[in-house]
């Protein structure tokens, strides 16, 4: 008699990932209203073809998939993100493995992934955001680029583009990752042969729709700038901090350990540094580096990877993290926070 088929261990976590983070959607109270980007990616959805706000206009993709569900747009937005974000660990988990990180290591990072802080208040406010779909075209990514997958690496970032502008950071890591010398030839033949399609897409994209509200007024310098002081200003220096430090909590003090003898760690500061720039051209600087989250994972469970105990401190701690942001988002943030009336003269990001 045969015995029951087991899952590939991908498949089981990516489930995992699914049912934790739908339990956790199930039972937290979450925000009232459209606040924060919610009302643009809501008119989006509404009305995919017409003119939109800088810079969300440009990410079409999520939007368009929530106007062609059969279901309401918060049931539509909360699922495509509970589906990316499960898929993202099983993605991740794969990555984590060809490092030889230990299966229950690498399952465990991915709960602690999919309840993170930046995941976790994606699924309060409905799922009306596109961080989720967009680290899963970055996780997608850099596993065809270390798998050295030219096809599925240009589809990826031909659908990313649509999705976030943040995808293309793809192209440089790529090359980063492919090349075996300062400037190699064919590493740069195979990145434009990957990146060429999706460069004119995006292109395209950014000359043809109409997105109101181009920019911050100013020079480049100047606009990013003043976006350093808004995020900046009063308690705002505290405020992003705090976001920065609950992004990957305990994560932040163990994976640079790594940039000594893992060369994927020194090769994801392309990645990483890339995010720092982007966070002067938007606020809440820990989302804008959760993108980054491939690479602090794998860096930080390389170096605990054959030391148990330092390994179980490390998502303990990281899972208690996220249950005291959600025991807060549920005791305070939600009602002081998500819901909290806006200053009418306030930019929210």
């Amino acid at each position: 008699m045969l015995g029951a088929r087991r899952l590939p261990p991908a498949i089981a976590v990516g489930l995992l990932c699914f049912v934790a983070a739908l339990i956790a959607d199930a039972v937290l109270k979450h925000e009232t209203g459209l606040r924060g980007d919610d009302p643009y990616y809501e008119r989006m959805a509404t009305h995919p073809g017409g003119p939109h706000t800088f810079p969300y206009a440009y990410r079409v993709v999520v939007p368009w998939l929530v106007h062609v569900m059969p279901f309401s747009h918060a049931t539509s937005f909360t699922l495509l993100a509970l589906l990316s974000l499960a898929i993202t660990g099983a993605v991740l988990f794969v990555i984590l493995r060809m490092f030889e990180i230990p299966a229950w290591l690498a399952a465990v990072l991915m709960i602690g992934l999919v309840l993170s802080p930046p995941a976790l208040v994606v699924l309060l406010r409905n799922g009306r955001n596109v961080d989720p779909e967009s680290l899963l075209v970055l996780t997608l990514g850099i596993l065809f680029i270390l798998r050295r997958q030219k096809v599925a690496l240009a589809i990826t970032l031909l659908i990313g583009v649509g999705v976030r502008e943040s995808t293309l950071f793809l192209i440089p890591f790529a090359y980063v990752v492919w090349a075996q010398r300062p400037f190699d030839r064919d590493a740069l033949k195979d990145v434009v042969y990957v990146a060429a399609v999706p460069a004119l897409l995006y292109l395209f994209m950014r000359t043809s729709i109409d997105a109101k509200g181009k920019e911050w007024p100013g020079t480049l310098l100047s606009a990013r700038w003043a976006v350093i002081k808004e995020a900046l200003r009063g308690n705002g220096w505290w405020v992003e901090g705090r976001r920065l430090a609950y992004t990957f909590g305990p994560l932040w003090i163990v994976a640079p350990l790594a940039l000594w003898t893992l060369k994927f760690a020194r090769q994801g500061l392309v990645i990483v540094a890339l995010s720092v720039v982007s966070m002067t051209f938007a606020l809440d600087w820990g989302r804008v580096i959760f993108l980054a989250a491939p690479i602090f994972y794998v860096a930080a469970a390389h170096v605990v990877r054959d030391r148990r105990r330092l390994a179980i401190a490390m998502v303990a701690t990281l899972l208690v993290m996220d249950l005291g942001y959600a025991v807060y988002m549920q005791a305070h943030g939600v009602d002081h926070g998500l819901n909290a009336p806006l200053i009418p003269t306030e930019r929210v990001y």
